[in-house]
């Protein structure tokens, strides 16, 4: 069956679902339940005029008809006082529908229910109420203004003395000055490199210079070499102390004191200072000091663990330079601490009867009312390019108020807008970039009708708070001597503080935050702990997650302990430190003690991927409560479950699921360890078993939204969303390799609507996506052209093994899918010119794929060969993909399916296809009568498979097959859980949103039975076989509002007794065909 057969009659673009998270209320059999709106249970604060009703029809029962009434309150409902009927509908299979009523204006909110009637005739009971509320929709709502506390970031210093003390240990190390952010790096800065050269000591004076344009190199240039008057040996030999006096363009330079160079260079003017090394343990840094002519000293001898650089590990005697990260930039950042605001107010007398909290950041607030916190973390609205919008989250803080004087304050994390570290992606040069800013407005309703609204405006005040530096990359260091102590509080006095300046504000428009927080879920107790060396403890929490971790601990006041969360470990069971395409340390967070207190801390603007943590500069062993790992990611709801009598693939299932989440946060991310971006073929790949396993719609949606603003006016669109302008695009200064279309990553924006529209059967998804996918094709037509549509650039598949065949056999067939579900997305619409179009664009891209690649004498796809040389291998992808969209010459397919299982079996069931044709072709293979190879290949327990990472005690999923693999924490090998859905329960939506359903499970020899449930939109689906002797047995559960087919594989043989409530329609594919009822049946079948 070609992937792009979608059973499309009867839908119409106002066929709705909903997602099956947060049901307002419990299952029932004889009435509506699971009320949502825009798929949240009484959402606050959403900004669609006509927000999508959806509801769970009555289980075990047909629908015939429903109706959904609207009223201002449920005590005007009772009395039939309505603002919106929709009257009674004929409709057996929708579950949802669009508000039709009158326009609502900022704030108002509405009640609402349903009924159904069921096959008969008869009319449900009333569902219980639910309500929507709506947020600020116009620009004139808000009277707030944003405020912040610094309106630019810190250069650094221009004139001043560089004192850098230091014992040389190895060959050699940099000392950088005037050092600015440039490029992926600090590519401005001066270099002066201490060390040895043919025996001799020599210091190298050097400059950086980034050029900027398509190029991402650094120029480092000698300005000279100036011999030290000793060996190499000599200078090994105790401490020295390197000065560096930089004025204007003057730079005189001393070693312990001599003069050795004088110069004038006038290619830096200003930046920060910093230390660098090519490998780990080059030298021992005692003491850093910078002295400026005008502006404040900085200075720190790495006393007591303090380590104030963006990386390093301090030693008893000073920092380590670049211990365990060689060739990064250790640098004094130059940000500012995470900056306090507050302001007090009033609460008159009077019952309050509302009061909504409007709040949107530049960057992430942790804000909160009288000392409690209106969410329980502040990145929860995730991110966005705040160029084009802006997400606000609105609360409902009335429990939080208190007659008389209450305060409001806020922490400001600098998140992804504020990003200081130079990095590949060029989030510290994004058109957003600024430092971090609050717009928030409190709006209080009382029972007398009065009105009152508390907002930011320069009467808040704002200090520096003990945040002194947060990155979403690098971590946080947190000094607990700085809390103003009860800052949140009331009787707090902030005299002292500043008026909050005002901001300029982020030029996106204001949006509702619409998917579901980022928050906290669980916890997780370490399993392990072991010294490693004297006074270096590693944590090891027995599995690779994503959080933060939740520390318990004593120390005086003054000691700072450095923690560091990896995924690996070293041989000697030392954390082994993560370095990627970001300039700094990773995942590093240093807390300095108060003292005296039992204290209690964890990062509030920064997640990281580990599973061990690394713990130095403690001065005792770690108490037995000294840290929880806390689990945080997109508060999504789990619909899915898989079990098996393979205790493998259940370990698989987890796996999967665990590296879904780890990576879920307001998008599917690559690595939260490393990147944590947006990478839109890594989402593609594994974007259907996430929506089975989770409920998707509202993360999907906000990231759809995102690579619609991603797109550049000429239709390309990044590899990476959200994006910055500089890079992913043609000719910018990033991996050019994904210059110009890139098929098999772009058409993510097509898979994940499409996974969506079959998951939760919201088609607004094809309308709102549609100008941008039309765009898309059409800029990818200018390199992709007739008459053979090659395009060989760029990327084609990935993560496999290999042979992929040439680029182009994978970057036309992907152009072929974006042709053809453009075409088919456009008749949905009801664009007919546009459908006929990419229609015959699609054939003519088919048949010339075909004159390419296909060999009608061995029935498969081939790259031809070299002239006079050997014919290529077999490639896995090469006819994967084709199959899976609906390229193959008809009546061909059986032949290419079973190519591809006799490649698998004659290589020890080895995969060579990547990521991209691996997420159709498990379950292509299976319905092509391949069950058994798939099941040894999902089995196999020898490299490259599933069971050989969990045999290796990984139990997430990595980035490549080999464990030399970069990241242990990426999520597109989780595509083999769609295969245990719909390839073993075999649950498959036939249609949007599951109205019409196909159980069709598979058998393979050695498993003795599997069981699958999906909380689809209309209510549960449930596919659940077992063996008994010779027979086996199918229990299934078809939800209300659904049509089923169960497709039993007996060889179509039809059952002489068949169940109550199926009927026999058809024998095809060697499978006997029924129609189910809602409610349970159960099958009992010979399997063939």
């Amino acid at each position: 069956m070609s992937m792009l057969k979608l059973a499309m009659a009867g839908f119409v673009i106002l066929t709705l679902a909903a997602s099956a998270s947060h049901a307002s209320d419990v299952e029932a059999t004889d009435r509506p339940w699971g009320l949502v709106a825009n798929d949240a249970a009484n959402p606050i604060g959403i900004d669609t005029p006509q927000p999508r009703l959806s509801w769970r029809p009555p289980a075990a029962r047909a629908q015939s008809a429903y109706q959904l009434r609207v009223g201002v309150s449920e005590r005007a409902l009772v009395a039939g006082q309505v603002t919106w009927d929709s009257g009674r509908v004929a409709s057996s299979t929708d579950a949802a529908a669009l508000y039709q009523g009158p326009i609502l204006s900022s704030r108002e909110r509405r009640v609402w229910q349903v009924r159904t009637w069921d096959g008969r005739g008869r009319a449900s009971p009333w569902s219980n109420t639910a309500s929507w509320e709506m947020g600020l929709l116009q620009p004139s709502d808000w009277t707030a203004t944003w405020i912040q506390r610094n309106a630019e970031a810190p250069r650094g210093w221009s004139d001043a003395t560089l004192t850098v003390d230091f014992t040389l240990v190895g060959r050699q190390f940099d000392v950088l000055f005037r050092a600015s952010p440039e490029g992926k790096t600090y590519g401005e800065a001066y270099v002066w490199r201490v060390g040895e050269d043919e025996g001799q000591a020599v210091l190298t004076a050097q400059v950086r210079h980034y050029p900027g344009g398509a190029r991402a190199v650094v120029n480092q240039t000698t300005l000279g070499k100036i011999p030290l008057g000793m060996t190499a040996d000599a200078l090994r030999q105790g401490r020295h102390t390197l000065s560096i006096e930089a004025v204007g363009d003057r730079i005189v330079t001393h070693l312990d004191g001599r003069l050795i160079d004088e110069r004038r260079d006038a290619s830096q003017t200003r930046g920060t200072v910093g230390l660098m090394s090519a490998a780990p343990d080059a030298a021992v840094i005692h003491r850093l000091s910078v002295v400026p002519t005008e502006g404040a000293p900085f200075e720190t001898t790495f006393a007591n663990g303090e380590n104030p650089l963006t990386g390093g590990s301090v030693g008893p005697d000073g920092l380590i330079l670049a211990s365990g990260v060689p060739t990064k930039d250790l640098v004094v950042p130059l940000s500012h601490p995470a900056p306090l605001l507050r302001r007090s107010f009033t609460v008159a007398g009077g019952k309050v009867t509302s009061a909504r909290l409007y709040v949107a950041a530049g960057g992430w607030a942790d804000l909160t009312v009288n000392g409690d916190a209106v969410s329980e973390l502040p990145m929860a609205p995730g991110w966005t390019d705040y160029s084009k919008r802006v997400l606000y989250q609105t609360y409902d803080v009335a429990g939080l108020l208190t007659p008389g004087e209450n305060v409001l304050a806020a922490e400001l994390g600098r998140g992804w807008y504020g990003v200081t570290e130079p990095n590949e992606w060029y989030f510290h040069k994004a058109s957003w970039h600024a430092e971090p800013s609050l717009r928030a407005q409190l709006e209080i309703t009382y029972e007398d009708g009065r009105h009152e609204v508390v907002m930011t405006d320069q009467s808040w005040t704002t200090t520096d708070g003990p945040t002194l530096r947060d990155s979403i990359y690098a971590g946080e260091r947190y000094d607990a001597r700085r809390e103003p102590v009860g800052w949140r509080s009331v009787r707090f006095a902030d005299q002292g503080w500043s008026p909050a300046r005002e901001a300029v504000a982020p030029a996106g428009r204001l949006v509702a935050a619409a998917a579901e927080p980022i928050r906290p879920i669980s916890q997780v107790q370490p399993v392990a702990r072991i010294e490693v060396r004297p006074g270096v403890w590693v944590f090891d929490f027995g599995r690779i997650l994503t959080g933060r971790p939740q520390l318990t601990m004593t120390g005086p006041a003054g000691r700072t302990v450095t923690l560091v969360l990896t995924e690996k470990k070293a041989e000697d069971g030392s954390a082994l430190v993560a370095s990627g395409l970001i300039d700094a340390q990773l995942q590093t967070y240093q807390y300095t003690f108060k003292g005296g207190v039992v204290e209690h801390w964890a990062p509030r603007f920064s997640y990281a991927g580990f599973r061990y943590m690394q713990v130095e500069g403690l001065g005792a062993t770690p108490g037995e409560d000294f840290v929880t790992a806390e689990i945080i990611h997109s508060d999504v709801a789990p619909i899915g479950a898989f079990e098996s009598g393979s205790d493998l693939l259940n370990r698989i299932q987890q796996a999967s699921q665990n590296a879904l989440l780890n990576n879920m946060h307001g998008m599917m991310s690559d690595t939260p360890s490393l990147e944590k971006n947006g990478w839109t073929g890594d989402a593609q790949a594994s974007a259907a078993a996430a929506g089975v396993n989770f409920g998707m719609a509202r993360v999907w949606s906000k990231w759809l939204a995102d690579f619609r603003d991603a797109q550049a006016p000429s239709g390309e669109l990044p590899e990476i969303v959200p994006s910055t302008p500089y890079y992913g695009f043609d000719q910018t200064p990033g991996w050019s390799y994904i210059w110009g279309p890139t098929p098999s990553w772009d058409a993510a924006m097509f898979v994940i609507s499409d996974d969506m529209l079959r998951h939760y059967g919201d088609a607004r998804i094809i309308a709102s996506m549609y100008e941008a996918q039309k765009r898309l094709v059409d800029y990818t037509s200018t390199f992709v052209t007739a008459p053979d549509f090659t395009y060989a650039k760029g990327l084609g598949d990935y993560a496999g093994k290999g042979p992929f065949g040439p680029v182009d056999a994978t970057a036309s067939a992907y152009y072929f899918y974006m042709v053809s579900m453009l075409s088919r997305n456009a008749a949905t619409l009801g664009k007919s010119a546009d459908a006929a179009r990419y229609a015959a664009l699609a054939a003519q891209v088919r048949d010339a794929y075909n004159r390419k690649y296909w060999d009608a004498q061995t029935h498969r796809y081939v790259t031809r060969a070299i002239e006079n040389g050997p014919p290529p291998p077999f490639s896995q992808t090469q006819n994967i993909l084709p199959l899976a969209f609906g390229i193959v010459p008809d009546g061909e397919q059986q032949k290419v399916a079973d190519a591809v299982a006799a490649d698998l079996e004659a290589n020890d069931y080895t995969l060579t296809m990547g990521v991209y044709p691996l997420r159709y072709g498990l379950t292509l293979l299976t319905d092509y009568g391949h069950v058994d190879t798939v099941y040894r290949v999902a089995t196999k327990v020898t490299q490259p498979s599933w069971g050989f990472w969990l045999a290796n005690d990984i139990n997430s999923m990595l980035e490549g097959w080999g464990l030399n693999s970069r990241s242990w924490n990426h999520h597109y090998f989780a595509l083999i859980s769609d295969w245990f859905y719909e390839g073993l329960a075999g649950i498959r939506p036939d249609s949007p949103g599951y109205a019409d359903l196909i159980i069709r499970p598979a058998l393979p020899t050695g498993l003795d039975h599997a069981t699958g449930r999906v909380d689809t939109p209309r209510g549960e689906v449930r596919s659940a076989w077992r063996r008994e002797g010779e027979a086996a047995v199918l229990d299934v559960v078809v939800p209300g509002a659904t049509r089923a087919e169960v497709w039993l594989p007996n060889g179509g043989e039809r059952l002489k007794r068949g169940p109550r409530g199926a009927r026999f329609l058809r024998a095809e594919n060697g499978h006997a065909v029924y129609a189910a009822a809602p409610g349970a049946t159960t099958f009992i079948f010979t399997p063939r």
